[in-house]
């Protein structure tokens, strides 16, 4: 009775991993599809403008040229640039999927809040970024606006409504060359205030895994057209910032946190610009500095900097820009800590005192002054932003942690109880699987890290096949160790399966508990940090195949064994009882 009771327990327990794995990918990768900003639809009162540091900004996204590209590939047109411009490194906040690194690059705010979908979907799926942009703060100041690149710039802004656009419908050199030529006559024309063009050759080359040479060539190709902008423009009255959205691996990965993915190359020559190699900077850095360039406050949403070193200003106009952008973070932070905690952020009066006696001093005429209480003020703010963000996730993380725990207690206490004589092979049977599993994985040379997943929608055949593959093979082991044994009674054999089953399903399982504990199951308020969601994705597939194959493969394991037993016992009786061949004497 106790071996039906323990085998229909883990049927029960392996059905219920199943139910509950499926359920939990579909949450998982629908919320993370949905996840928006908490910051959408808030209202941040924008700041007011002031001296512009030049009359137009050109901005130029080399998609997918990380720095280790740049210097694999020696381009010689870029190379000159930051020999002659302000040039730096810049970190891009993970995950780095495309359409996430474009709302940090057009935000400066990072993708927890930036309103950009974190993974990349079709072009027909996005939805108008909802927090306020570099390009919503020039049309608020009447300057007027372009925007060229590939189709999916339409979805992503289409409230932001540019003066001037060319969207090319498939990436690649074509398109690029259009742009291009669209970029040139639009230059020679009527040049905007802020133009925006995006280059997608590269980043296709990369994501096609089209080869070296290939992938140089077209690196090459958008080098060349970086000359014939820069030769377009008039310099003295223009600012020309050249950069990329994000890296990739060498066999065409992105999306995590590798080196050659979160660092790109930034360079920015032109008008009131002293060039020189500065230190690195972050991607939210960038939408800052824009509108700064253009005498416009900081995106709202933004939690970046303003690159003054590299800007030739007087200690009154570096004085004006950080008390902006005091006044800019210190309402971000209010607004972030009330929607994240539902109240205003411990700090809130502090800042508020500290950044009217900033203004005060600025009123004074102490310049100098003025400036270190605005950095302070932005400082403050930003350490605001982050203990309500910290403040949340340690409540959650608690409450998740207990509720894990007890689970994978439970589970764990139920093999206890259950453990037999085969558990030893049971164990052996398990180490086998998970090693095959991740020997398999290593060989097909992926690594950890979201920056595997080339494509979500092949990703999950891939896990199971691997998964599949690996259960079956430590199901042969353990089918062969018991017929070793001699074990006849098919109840024992069944209870033997399916403690394999139940082992290595809990094995599969552990990352995904700690991914969940980090995490939560679904994507809320906050996007998951890298490693957590690679583990997630990978082990919510893992355990429901381990545990699908361990509700079913214990039955034909134990028909084997009893198979075999038969054959066995029918071959020792033959042995010990010979029968007499045709033709031979009988023996009396």
């Amino acid at each position: 009775m106790k071996k039906y009771f323990a085998i229909s327990l883990s049927i029960f327990t392996l059905a219920a991993v199943v139910v509950g794995a499926s359920l939990g990918v579909r949450l998982f990768y629908t919320s993370a599809q949905n996840f928006r900003s908490p910051l959408a639809g808030i209202e941040i009162q924008p700041q007011s403008v002031f001296t512009p540091q030049t009359e137009h900004v050109v901005v130029v996204i080399l998609s997918g040229l990380g720095s280790n590209s740049a210097d694999l590939f020696e381009l010689p047109n870029l190379q000159q640039f930051q020999q002659n411009g302000a040039s730096f490194s810049v970190q891009v906040p993970a995950p780095t999927y495309t359409f996430a690194t474009w709302g940090t690059l057009l935000t400066g705010a990072p993708p927890d809040t930036n309103s950009a979908p974190p993974l990349d979907l079709p072009p027909t799926e996005l939805q108008p970024l909802t927090v306020d942009t570099v390009l919503t703060q020039a049309q608020q100041a009447q300057y007027s606006t372009a925007l060229l690149g590939t189709t999916a710039w339409q979805k992503l802004l289409s409230n932001q409504s540019p003066a001037y656009t060319f969207f090319a419908e498939n990436p690649g050199p074509e398109s690029d060359r259009i742009v291009l030529k669209n970029t040139l006559t639009l230059i020679e024309n009527d040049q905007p205030n802020l133009t925006l063009i995006q280059f997608s050759q590269l980043n296709e080359a990369f994501r096609r895994n089209a080869g070296v040479e290939n992938t140089r060539q077209a690196a090459e190709t958008l080098d060349s057209y970086l000359a014939r902008i820069r030769n377009s423009l008039d310099l003295s009255h223009t600012v020309l910032v050249v950069l990329a959205d994000h890296g990739f691996t060498a066999d065409g990965g992105y999306g995590g946190n590798e080196p050659e993915i979160i660092w790109h190359p930034l360079v920015i020559m032109g008008k009131n610009i002293i060039p020189g190699n500065y230190s690195d900077v972050h991607q939210t850095d960038i939408a800052p500095t824009i509108a700064a360039l253009l005498g416009l406050p900081a995106p709202t949403a933004a939690q970046g900097r303003v690159l003054t070193e590299m800007l030739t200003l007087d200690e009154t106009q570096q004085a004006t820009i950080q008390l902006v952008l005091a006044r800019q973070r210190a309402a971000l932070s209010e607004q972030y800590a009330q929607q994240i905690l539902n109240e205003p952020p411990p700090f809130a009066d502090q800042i508020g005192k500290d950044l009217a006696q900033a203004q005060a001093t600025f009123i004074g005429k102490n310049v100098e002054g003025a400036y270190q209480l605005a950095r302070l003020v932005q400082q403050e703010a930003d350490r605001q932003i982050a203990l309500a963000a910290a403040t949340r996730y340690n409540r959650e993380n608690l409450v998740r942690l207990i509720a894990i725990g007890l689970i994978m207690a439970g589970w764990l206490g139920l093999m206890w109880r259950w453990r037999n004589q085969y558990s030893g092979i049971i164990i052996m049977g398990t180490i086998v699987t998970i090693s095959m599993y991740h020997a398999l994985y290593q060989i097909q040379g992926y690594g950890y890290s979201l920056s595997s997943i080339f494509d979500f929608t092949n990703f999950p055949l891939e896990v199971a096949r691997r998964t599949g593959f690996s259960v079956l093979t430590g199901s042969a082991i353990v089918t062969a160790l018991l017929l070793l044994t001699g074990e006849e009674n098919w109840l024992t054999l069944l209870g033997a399966g399916y403690g394999l089953g139940l082992l290595t399903t809990f094995v599969f399982a552990v990352p995904l508990a700690w991914a969940i504990w980090q995490n939560g199951l679904t994507v809320t308020w906050h996007l998951p940090a890298v490693l957590p969601a690679f583990w997630q994705a990978a082990a919510l597939f893992e355990v429901m195949v381990a545990a699908l194959f361990g509700l079913l493969l214990p039955w034909p394991m134990m028909a084997v064994n009893m198979l075999l037993n038969i054959i066995r016992r029918s071959l020792m009786k033959i042995r010990q009882n010979p029968a007499v061949l045709p033709g031979e004497p009988h023996k009396s």
